[in-house]
């Protein structure tokens, strides 16, 4: 009986990630992020400019050589962020690893 339990509890788990995954790639194309960019940007880490700016009042990832098309939009939004926070994506805030971009969202989204 424990057995058929698992092998259910595996089932509806993979159920539920697939469903998630085509929800997360649904929402790239509603906000209009460019996957090309992203895919590109994603294989080339090593000589990557990351540049953290507001688009459309969410928190969201350039790539330095390509400013005019966000690479990842977050669900972030600008208007819950410190003063600080808000006058530096003004302006651009850059990151040189992608460590570093993670934790800097980090810090954004807690």
């Amino acid at each position: 009986m424990k057995f058929k339990f698992k092998i259910l509890t595996m089932g509806l788990l993979c159920i539920a990630t697939i469903f998630f995954a085509a929800f997360v790639f649904d929402d790239f194309e509603s906000r209009g992020v460019n996957k090309e960019a992203a895919v590109g940007a994603m294989a080339e880490t090593n000589s990557i400019c990351y540049v953290l700016r507001e688009y459309e009042g969410f928190v969201a990832i350039f790539v330095e050589n390509d400013p005019t098309c966000p690479m990842t939009v977050t669900d972030i939004q600008v208007s819950t962020l410190r003063e600080l926070d808000r006058t530096l994506l003004e302006t651009g805030i850059k990151l040189y690893s992608r460590e570093r971009l993670m934790m800097t969202l980090e810090d954004l989204g807690s």
